[in-house]
């Protein structure tokens, strides 16, 4: 259900107050971009502005510094004072600022850190509909209505973030390998590979095309073996995180707890993924590429983020040899090859994207916000003014980065500042990517390509459904306790030729939790939000 915006009677108000503040601003005057009120009807207010990134440094006390001075042509007699806290603090910290009820006015939130639907459930967020309507008319100009409405929360059709745009083109994946490594497979193994991996997902018939998939991988990854080039081999969690074992999307959230929706199945079927024959494919093969050694021996103790994919063109023996992540650009392997210093091929899987949800990285007012309008007024100027955008992200010209006079910049760490940096903050914590400048990391263009591939992607017809947990809280603590001692096993193969018993067991466990209850609960809901929604296929726009 999309919210009517604005009543005629509270923009004849603004309009009034516009007026009363200085018509002769025009459009692209003060009045407007703070949200509709004259500079001279402000008084001196300070906000508290929280994001993630690599906490301060040397020169954010000089940064933040202009930025006020600049702010005051945008949003007069402002001020704000910035945290900047290290994404492994920031949960943490965030919570306690939540309990103690701190006046901290405009914080960056995320599903994967703080949590987003569980913040609006305990009433953590204030609503944003009027402080939108009247303070962030450019923020709706900028993001659509469309994408606004997407992020409402589904219980009460409200607004409580808006997403620090980066791309809402998402979903489309791709497996990454060195070209040089590829072409060792044979000459027509990136091809042929490719066209088992598009059967597999777009056209699928059978656990046997997941099959045929796992057969490429074994000519390569022997390949490399046989040359001495397999280096720290498969990266498992690459492939468990993203590969999608259970054959659920994750454009979706018909998928909680190994249970869910299969990708595009349009009867809307909840089944036990664990149970599968597809996921009983995966498991056989990850405990055979452990048994051939394309997985670390040592990978049952091995950190999860301690092998990579090539970076700076060094391969190590901590470096995998296949990937798996997005592929959003026409251009992705001229990305990739980029950032990693070796040329990329890559292997897509989807045939087209989602139109996804943003809540990776978005922007909300908790509920303890002294000044919720201020708030709203300094987002919508930096969303809306470049300037103030690039000033906050990369620093001063001259200082923190090199104008190279050809639509790019050069700074000192790459794309994003790092603890050490002079200055440089993350471009997709706050705003929008629209106004980011290009550094030596990033490839021209790349945000324009996405917002034109948004034009055309898929829409889920099912992406703001929400399970109520509420009756089964009893089996969902228990599958989170089962899975934890299983999923490892099965993802990094090391059960070796007891794989098989390992998964019966899982299965065994899962079923005597009451795997079915949640199952039977999920379909019951989600059959009811169909009927109500009048939905009958998995992709509303296809």
């Amino acid at each position: 259900m999309k919210r009517k915006r604005m009543s005629m009677t509270l923009a004849a108000l603004l309009a009034a107050s516009i007026c009363l503040g200085g018509c002769g601003a025009g459009s692209g005057g003060t009045e407007k971009e703070s949200g509709g009120k004259g500079g001279s009807e402000l008084e001196q207010e300070t906000i508290q502005l929280w994001l993630t990134g690599p906490g301060k440094q040397k020169d954010s006390d000089e940064v933040w510094e202009k930025f006020n001075e600049m702010l005051q042509e945008y949003v007069p007699n402002t001020t704000v004072e910035f945290t900047v806290i290290p994404t492994a603090e920031y949960k943490e910290k965030y919570n306690q600022m939540l309990a103690s009820g701190e006046a901290v006015d405009l914080t960056w939130v995320a599903n994967w850190v703080t949590g987003i639907n569980e913040m609006i459930e305990d009433g953590n967020f204030m609503e944003l509909d009027d402080l939108l309507d009247e303070y962030g008319q450019g923020i709706i100009d900028t993001l659509t209505e469309d994408v606004i409405d997407m992020h409402r929360y589904p219980k009460d059709d409200k607004l409580y973030h808006l997403i620090s745009w980066q791309g809402l083109y998402a979903n489309a994946r791709a497996f990454k390998v060195p070209t040089e490594f590829a072409q060792l497979a044979g000459e027509t193994w990136l091809e042929d590979t490719r066209a088992v991996v598009d059967k597999w997902w777009n056209h699928y018939s059978g656990p046997e095309d997941f099959q045929a998939v796992f057969d490429q991988l074994d000519i390569y990854l022997g390949t490399l073996k046989e040359n001495g080039l397999l280096y720290g081999g498969m990266s498992t969690t690459a492939l468990g995180d993203w590969l999608y074992p259970h054959r659920f999307s994750s454009e979706s959230s018909l998928q909680m707890f190994n249970i869910g929706v299969e990708h595009n199945d349009d009867t809307f079927k909840v089944i036990d993924s664990i149970q599968s024959e597809h996921f009983r494919v995966y498991a056989e093969n990850m405990a055979e590429f452990y048994k051939k050694g394309y997985i670390r021996s040592d990978i049952a103790s091995l950190e999860k983020d301690a092998l990579q994919f090539v970076t700076n063109g060094e391969f190590t023996p901590n470096t995998t040899v296949i990937d798996l992540h997005n592929n959003l650009s026409p251009r992705q392997a001229e990305l990739y090859t980029s950032e990693c210093g070796v040329d990329i091929s890559l292997i897509p899987i989807e045939e087209k994207g989602y139109l996804s949800r943003g809540d990776a990285t978005a922007m909300a007012i908790p509920y303890c916000a002294d000044a919720p309008e201020r708030a709203m007024m300094v987002l919508n100027a930096i969303y809306t003014q470049p300037d103030l955008y690039q000033l906050l992200i990369y620093g001063v010209e001259g200082e923190h980065y090199t104008d190279n006079g050809d639509g790019t910049i050069t700074t000192p760490y790459g794309d994003e500042g790092t603890t050490d940096s002079d200055y440089g903050l993350w471009k997709w914590t706050i705003g929008t990517c629209k106004n980011a400048l290009v550094t030596q990391e990033d490839v021209p263009g790349y945000y324009e390509e996405l917002e034109e591939e948004e034009k055309d992607a898929y829409i889920c017809s099912v992406a703001n459904f929400t399970l109520d947990t509420s009756s089964v809280e009893d089996v969902i603590a228990s599958l989170k306790a089962i899975d934890g001692e299983y999923e490892s096993m099965i993802d990094r193969g090391y059960t070796g030729d007891d794989w098989e018993n390992t998964l019966n067991s899982w299965i065994e466990e899962r079923k005597a939790a009451g795997v079915d209850r949640l199952i039977e609960e999920l379909q019951k809901q989600l059959d009811q939000y169909l009927e109500e929604n009048n939905i009958t296929s998995w992709i509303s726009n296809k």
